[in-house]
């Protein structure tokens, strides 16, 4: 019950009354204060479990509550904005006069975004994606503020200090020590070709190749000898016993791990494609369940058919669903868990349509491209075309290809020679060059390692991949 009392019995002092408070940052907060304020340097947290790297840096993994409070790492000071907003209001307790920008900024090493201010740029130039650099406080501020603000990336010096005339002799380009090792090693990693094996696919049996594996262990041996054969990543739809394709979360991951037992060192990546029939739900849920390094994501609906080549009779006649939604989900989810997309072309519509989902800014860079040549409803592979799609791929890409039966193997061999890297395996043809019945997956990455040094290009280790594709190791 309410009490009313009269106001004449209040007794009544205007008046203002000063409440002074310290703020607390906490253990993780204040080392996070301390090493930017006195080192100049910018600090995550990064899950063991996970390898997402926060910042600012957080007590618990969001994804598996990982204690991480004490794994700490450094985080580049510059990075791309990917979002913001224009603040055109004043306020004493803002840190600038409007009207000013507050960004939202990935920085590179991070997988999240920090907030703070973008300064040096007319709000109205500001871009989602633009490039920009933290300029740091000259004086200490014990705060967030000793990152004075974000501003645009200034582009890097050029290597010559002084244009000399053409014809005159002068002296030769300036170049720093940094500088030549950084064009040493991108010179060095340009001839490296990715070498990978697609062990199964969803549809090849034993009674066409008996290497074909079914079993986790049948996987992880074939892996193995893929590795040794020069292979840096396999592609992986997981079987029963019977050969069937599976969705069962167990039977993938005992697949996956098995792999990765026997050949710690090699990449897999698993199929989001799985096998007919399966839902949405069934392909992407068993990505995040075992959170591989890579998934493939495939691009548009097409008809997806077993025909004779010959007769033109058909077999099996499918449809791959692959809506803008699954395409958006997919992504979206593959991304969030640290899984990095391969994504499958089959045609150029494919492509468009990444680049329309791509606008939505969850893509991170370098993106990864597979083609894919021969499919029953795809492109048949032909160079011209081949070179449209290599042309029409955004900046910071990587591109590899495969092609299904005969088309195997010219494919892959032009995409070593334009640049790309290459994709073989009992997945796509069960024969070598030769038209013999291939010994197993390793067998074809043996001719695969072949044409690329009658190429001039070297196999990656998967190390090397990883670095090329943007990969973290689990």
């Amino acid at each position: 019950m309410a009490l009313d009392y009269d106001r004449k019995d209040c007794f009544i002092v205007e008046g203002k009354l000063a409440l002074p408070y310290s703020y607390f940052a906490g253990r993780v907060g204040s080392t996070f204060i301390t090493t930017l304020r006195d080192k100049k340097k910018i600090m995550g947290v990064k899950c063991p479990v996970c390898n997402k790297v926060y910042l600012p840096p957080r007590q618990t993994c969001e994804r598996d509550l990982t204690d991480i409070r004490d794994n700490w790492v450094e985080v580049q000071p510059a990075g791309e904005v990917v979002n913001f907003t224009v603040v055109r209001y004043d306020d004493k307790h803002l840190p600038r006069k409007a009207p000013f920008v507050m960004a939202l900024i990935k920085l590179d090493g991070a997988d999240t975004p920090i907030v703070h201010i973008l300064d040096g740029i007319a709000p109205e130039e500001v871009k989602i994606g633009m490039k920009v650099e933290a300029v740091f406080s000259s004086s200490p501020t014990n705060t967030i503020l000793d990152i004075a603000h974000f501003a645009p990336k200034k582009p890097e010096k050029a290597f010559v200090s002084e244009r000399t005339p053409a014809g005159a002799k002068g002296e030769e380009p300036v170049i720093s020590q940094e500088e030549k090792l950084l064009k040493e090693r991108r010179k060095a990693m340009s001839k490296k070709v990715i070498i990978t094996a697609a062990l199964a696919g969803a549809a090849t049996m034993k009674n066409q190749n008996p290497s074909v594996p079914y079993t986790p262990q049948e996987f992880a041996e074939e892996a193995y000898k893929c590795y040794k054969a020069g292979a840096a990543m396999v592609h992986v739809h997981a079987r029963e016993d019977n050969g069937m394709p599976t969705h069962d979360h167990k039977r993938i991951k005992d697949t996956h791990d098995a792999i990765k037992e026997k050949c710690p060192d090699i990449i897999v990546n698993l199929s989001s494609a799985v096998g007919m029939g399966k839902t949405p739900e069934q392909r992407i849920s068993q990505i995040v369940y075992v959170k591989p390094e890579m998934a493939s994501l495939n691009t548009n609906t097409m008809n997806f058919s077993i025909i004779d080549r010959k007769t033109g009779k058909i077999f099996i006649d499918f449809v791959f669903e692959n809506t803008f939604t699954m395409l958006q989900d997919f992504g979206k989810a593959m991304e969030e868990n640290g899984v990095k997309p391969e994504v499958e072309v089959y045609d150029l519509g494919g492509l468009d349509n990444w680049f329309l989902i791509a606008k939505q800014g969850f893509f991170t860079k370098p993106y990864n491209f597979n083609f894919v040549w021969g499919v029953a409803g795809g492109m048949a592979f032909r160079p011209d075309m081949f070179m449209v799609l290599k042309n029409a791929l955004p900046e910071d890409s990587n591109f590899t290809t495969c092609g299904v039966g005969i088309e195997q193997f010219p494919a892959v061999t032009m995409s070593c020679l334009v640049g790309g890297h290459m994709r073989v395996g009992l997945e796509d043809n069960i024969r070598i060059p030769t038209g013999e019945l291939a010994k197993g997956s390793w067998e074809q990455v043996e001719w695969a390692v072949r044409i690329a040094e009658s190429l001039g290009r070297e196999p990656a280790t998967p190390d090397e991949a990883r670095e090329i594709m943007g990969l973290r190791k689990r």
